[in-house]
């Protein structure tokens, strides 16, 4: 007597199939991951602001009073960096999800560009920045022995560390911004792997 045939392994379930206007989370894992990104990371945005506290405290208290022009120029370079992580870091720990609506790409492909926004905040740091080191080193009231260019220098260093500072959050995102990229990631996936349903009418 022949042997049974080998037991084929059970096929694995289809992907979820999205309609046109299928805009609210489904599922458990997509509904955590809106819930995540549905509030603002308050503790992210209070790092930006401790770090921002912090840079311009150690610039009046102690680089300021160094007597190396080079060390001097730490400070507004920290200060420019922790002010851009706050700026940038600020925009992307805002929600980016509502439980009545999911961002996704649509079936023609992913439409949307995150660069633009990346790209303004980055410019609106780098303009900042030099204002907030320029705030901070005249409220001593005291006219300071430096040379022209070290104070170019300064509001140069600052405008270069804000627009470094302010790409550094897309490194090390917050919550929200990790969740809103996964999601996003899950309804990818979903509609390549043809899982898209929608309608058309002709006249």
């Amino acid at each position: 007597m022949d042997a049974l045939p080998p037991s084929s392994p059970p096929p694995s379930p289809a992907p979820y199939a999205y309609a046109a206007t299928d805009y609210r989370p489904r599922g458990a894992r997509e509904i955590e991951l809106c819930e995540r990104a549905s509030s603002v990371d308050w503790l992210y945005v209070a790092g930006g602001f401790v770090a921002t506290v912090a840079a311009v405290a150690l610039d009046n208290q102690v680089f300021q009073t160094q007597s190396a022009e080079g060390v001097r120029l730490l400070g507004p370079s920290f200060i420019g960096l922790s002010w851009g992580f706050t700026v940038g870091g600020g925009y992307l720990a805002l929600p980016k999800c509502s439980p009545d609506f999911v961002q996704a790409a649509p079936a023609e492909g992913n439409v949307r560009a995150d660069w633009p926004a990346a790209v303004g905040i980055t410019l609106l740091a780098t303009i900042t920045a030099p204002v907030v080191v320029g705030v901070e080193t005249g409220q001593g009231g005291v006219t300071l022995p430096w040379s022209t260019s070290e104070r170019s220098l300064r509001l140069v260093l600052a405008g270069a560390g804000g627009a470094v500072g302010a790409l550094l959050p897309y490194l090390l995102p917050p919550k929200t911004w990790r969740a809103k990229k996964e999601l996003e990631h899950l309804r990818a996936g979903a509609t390549a792997h043809g899982g898209f349903v929608g309608y058309s009418m002709t006249f």
